[in-house]
């Protein structure tokens, strides 16, 4: 299925929106682009008017939408990415010790208001795969259901928070914030995962599509 823009966006409709919500939005649009409404701009409308057609018509059939929404890049990632952590960017963190924060003294207490605060380089907390990881599954049984989305975005970001290059947890917020609508911090989480890994086609597809023509 040779997408140009996500059907989903096109309409502005989360990918979770009812029938109703998506007959509504196609109705309303149809209205606002209709080429005969749009004279000064009617190359570009009857364009508008062609993708909404398209979309329309793949997610107001539920057989179609149901095979829409099977695409690979629609699905939740469960992959942890052993071999990232078996071998960081330096070559040699196949053994990484966890780190433990020694308890300030008296005078460091006294002077923290005016000492820089310490992190691990990346501007964030210190690295904790297994608490990663821990984030990371309550993320995917979360994700399992409609209900409980947002929840899954919170644990994604708590993954991410603990281990800073997940690229699978930036992929499954990405993807959690695509399922409710939230399609520009979507973007934003897909790119990331970019950085982390510019060969990824599904991200390279999810940033492609989601983009603004119009």
């Amino acid at each position: 299925m040779a997408v140009i823009r996500d059907y989903y966006k096109i309409l502005g409709v989360a990918p979770i929106a009812s029938q109703d919500d998506i007959r509504k939005a196609y109705r309303l649009l149809s209205k606002k682009y209709h080429p005969d409404l749009n004279p000064h701009l009617k190359t570009i409308a009857e364009d508008k008017m062609k993708e909404l057609v398209e979309a329309y018509n793949v997610l107001n059939n539920p057989t179609k939408r149901k095979d829409y929404d099977r695409q690979p890049q629609f699905q939740v990632r469960r992959q942890k990415g052993s071999a990232r952590r078996s071998q960081d960017i330096s070559g040699n963190d196949f053994a990484r010790k966890p780190t433990f924060k020694k308890e300030p003294s008296l005078l460091e207490r006294l002077l923290s208001p005016f000492l820089k605060k310490k992190d691990d380089g990346d501007g964030g907390d210190v690295v904790d795969y297994k608490q990663a990881d821990v984030h990371f599954t309550l993320g995917l049984s979360m994700a399992e259901q409609e209900t409980f989305f947002e929840q899954a975005k919170g644990e994604f970001k708590q993954s991410i928070r603990f281990d800073p290059k997940f690229m699978e947890a930036y992929y499954n917020l990405g993807l959690m914030c695509y399922k409710t609508g939230e399609f520009e911090e979507a973007r934003v989480n897909f790119q990331k995962v970019l950085q982390l890994s510019k060969e990824d086609q599904f991200a390279q597809k999810m940033v492609s599509i989601l983009r603004d023509d119009f």
